[in-house]
């Protein structure tokens, strides 16, 4: 089948239009949703199955590519996406365990032979994931609906879930930021992803199970992973619009690039997502790791502490670059009509280049 490819040479997944009626894949039919059963948060209160929307078989190709979302395949990434994902897959200098001491690890052997999501989630949480503390500079928020501003929405009926990561990270207002930096968020209301007042979010993850009292999907994951990631995506390209109404060399948008986690207790995807142009969200697989197996759970882990890192580091002194940036510009006065400026996500740094090969 040939495929649709935009100006950048990139495919164009299949929209509804192309792949017609639902009722093929034994889904409903997507003409018979109504708009209240998929702007929710809960399981669809109109489909006989009682699923949430994101079990929906035609959740990507409807809900989310009407939305301009899109999983793209083994591509090769954009030129800064590929290097942002180089980075994400280097060595660390830190200790960490051994291949013997993960091998020897009777828990993480035993969600292997069952486990409930909560069990997953409980064991990631001790042995990899940080929880930050009130006086970090990162912040985590649990099971939060995020706000519907930072969703992704092109007038389409049928809007997507609305993203509530089972985590997310961002960061603290009060201890990220300078208090002048606090006062000028207060103006930046669209920065906050939720109501725990998370600022900038860079990574969501999603939890599945696999145990008798019923097997978690990852494929419903990913969907979720999808609809957070861009959300993280979206917020960060809200701030860099304001920065776009500056005519200055000194404003300069940040990377508005973020990553996502779909994993039970015997695998592990990490995603990608960045906004390629206007319209379009892409959501791409970085690597999926075998966390049973020492060296995939290892790689694994260097891959989530490297993003961590990011986060807290180079992504967050970007941001209070701008910040600084955006401040001195209004001391200066309203802004001057800008020219169109391209996202550090489109133009001539979103051509293909070879996508990187990862170190072990």
């Amino acid at each position: 089948m040939d495929h649709t490819r935009d100006a950048d040479a990139y495919m164009v997944p299949l929209t509804p239009a192309s792949v017609g009626s639902g009722s093929y894949l034994g889904g409903p039919d997507i003409g018979s949703v109504v708009a209240s059963d998929v702007t929710g948060v809960t399981p669809s209160s109109g489909g006989s199955s009682g699923k949430s929307l994101v079990q929906n078989p035609l959740y990507r190709i409807a809900y989310l590519a009407d939305n301009k979302i899109f999983l793209r395949d083994r591509e090769e990434y954009p030129k800064h996406i590929g290097s942002l994902v180089g980075e994400m897959g280097k060595d660390r200098d830190s200790p960490g365990p051994s291949p013997d001491d993960v091998w020897q690890d009777l828990s993480l052997r035993k969600l292997e032979l069952g486990a409930a999501e909560s069990t997953v989630e409980r064991y990631f949480c001790t042995n990899l994931l940080p929880n930050p503390g009130p006086t970090e500079s990162l912040m985590c928020s649990y099971r939060q609906p995020m706000h519907r501003h930072a969703v992704p929405n092109t007038g389409s009926n049928f809007k997507i879930s609305t993203p509530v990561p089972d985590m997310a990270y961002g960061y603290n207002r009060e201890t990220a930021f300078t208090g002048a930096h606090q006062t000028l968020l207060l103006t930046e209301s669209s920065v906050a992803a939720n109501v725990h007042d998370l600022l900038y979010p860079f990574l969501v993850i999603e939890f599945k199970g696999d145990s008798p009292s019923g097997s978690g999907s990852l494929w419903v994951a990913t969907n979720q992973c999808m609809g957070g990631s861009v959300s993280c995506v979206n917020v960060a390209e809200r701030f860099n619009h304001r920065l776009g109404h500056y005519q200055s060399d000194e404003v300069q948008p940040s990377n508005t690039a973020a990553f996502s986690i779909a994993m039970s207790g015997t695998e592990a995807r990490i995603f990608v997502s960045w906004k390629h142009d206007e319209g379009k969200y892409y959501v791409q697989k970085v690597d999926s790791f075998l966390l049973q197996s020492p060296e995939g759970y290892l790689k694994f882990r260097k891959f989530v502490l490297n993003i961590i890192d990011w986060g807290r580091g180079r992504r967050l002194n970007e941001i209070r670059k701008s910040l600084d940036t955006l401040m001195e510009e209004s001391r200066k006065g309203p802004p001057k009509l800008a020219k169109a400026r391209p996202s550090p996500l489109a133009g001539s740094e979103t051509r293909p280049s070879k996508k990187l090969k990862l170190s072990a």
